[in-house]
């Protein structure tokens, strides 16, 4: 008789964001303590999940489907009855959702389950991210308080992000920190390679072309340094075509690869000299550990919430416009800096020694964040309410 606790992670699907991600690693952990159902609103899986657990649709549309306005919320009253259906049926001890339109489902389903157990993530930094047009912003500062104080605990993937709900969101209910997780590459590590400097001198990034994802900022660095450094960008977005345009503008057409999504990110950041991210806000980002992870030396913006926890143990740093910090685990550049990202480059390019010393620190720091710990961490808050 299976006598493990019952419980449901909630997330629109299982694409390549950040979010998803995450719930993917976790689904291979969390099925060792429980009984886990994985409710999605779109049928989108992409990634990776566990066998053991059970999948449930509320829709059969993929995550990009089109309607009207109207038809859109009508799509979400209707998801929000299903969810409740789905909770109730399956008889869920705790639901863990991810995510704004997520997390206020579940606030509103305790209105009809006040016996529900459930945790919210949220997965951003809300002041930005929520707050970029009038509407939204009135949106959310009504949304927020109201459904996500209604559950019982929550979680987020930085300090910075509990504080702003805090502060700005008025969310009184418990708040802890667990960072993402992240695979360990244990059979090749990028230390291991390029023990003498190659030409070209290889960058890689990684993320959603959208604007808050910044790539702009890498290409205009670029565009500062000599022809011998080169940048493959993974992902996909709104951003595509207009990235595109400005490499070609910036001259930069044969030095810059367009990649798109692809399934194992590890196996294809490997095989560069370093890692950027380049984004003007961040909740948490993945990709950043997940290079660290393969011994990638990384540079990364000092973003509102993530880096600075992640390379200097969230000890602040001051850095002079046109230059990079060496934090203790990685390189720190400030948002936007477009000559300060230039020199961070070129200073990984002209010292090998150094670059291979950020990339066995922050294979180091990485072992911090293995999904078998972060695992541990969200079953001891489950076990909790």
């Amino acid at each position: 008789m299976n006598n493990k606790k019952k419980i449901a992670l909630f997330v629109p699907a299982i694409g390549f964001g950040g979010a998803e991600k995450v719930v993917s690693l976790l689904t291979f952990e969390l099925t060792k303590y429980f009984d886990v159902t994985l409710i999605l609103l779109y049928d989108v899986i992409k990634l990776p999940i566990s066998k053991d657990v059970k999948v449930i649709l509320l829709s059969k549309k993929g995550e990009t489907f089109k309607t009207s306005k109207i038809q859109h919320l009508t799509d979400y009253i209707k998801f929000i009855f299903k969810y409740n259906s789905v909770l109730k049926k399956e008889k869920i001890d705790v639901v863990i959702s991810f995510m704004l339109r997520q997390n206020v489902m579940t606030g509103f389903v305790k209105l009809f389950n006040p016996k529900l157990k459930s945790i919210i993530s949220e997965r951003c930094f809300p002041s930005k991210r929520y707050t970029n047009t009038r509407l939204m912003s009135i949106i959310t500062k009504t949304m927020i308080p109201l459904f996500y104080n209604r559950n019982d605990k929550l979680f987020s993937n930085s300090i910075y992000i509990n504080e702003d709900l805090k502060q700005h969101f008025n969310v009184k209910i418990d708040a802890s920190v667990i960072y993402n997780p992240t695979v360990l590459n244990k059979e090749k590590l990028n230390i291991d390679h390029y023990t003498n400097l190659q030409d070209p001198f290889k960058v890689v990034t990684v993320g959603r072309l959208i604007p808050v994802k910044n790539h702009q900022h890498v290409l205009k660095s670029l565009n500062i340094l000599h022809g011998s450094v080169h940048l493959d960008i993974y992902g996909d977005g709104e951003l595509h075509e207009e990235l595109e345009q400005l490499s070609q503008t910036l001259h930069l057409k044969n030095r810059v690869s367009f990649k798109g999504n692809v399934l194992n990110v590890h196996s294809e950041i490997i095989n560069n000299h370093c890692f950027v991210l380049s984004s003007l806000t961040e909740g948490f980002p993945n990709v950043l550990l997940e290079a660290m992870s393969v011994g990638l030396p990384v540079i990364a913006t000092n973003c509102m919430s993530g880096p600075l926890e992640l390379l200097n143990e969230n000890e602040p740093v001051e850095i002079e416009t046109g230059t990079f910090y060496k934090a203790k685990y990685g390189i720190l550049v400030n948002v936007d800096d477009v000559e300060g990202l230039a020199s961070a480059i070129k200073y990984l390019q002209e010292n090998n020694e150094q670059r291979m010393v950020f990339g066995g620190l922050g294979y180091t720091r990485s072992k911090d964040y293995g999904v078998d710990k972060i695992g541990a961490q969200l079953k001891t808050l489950i076990d909790s309410i």
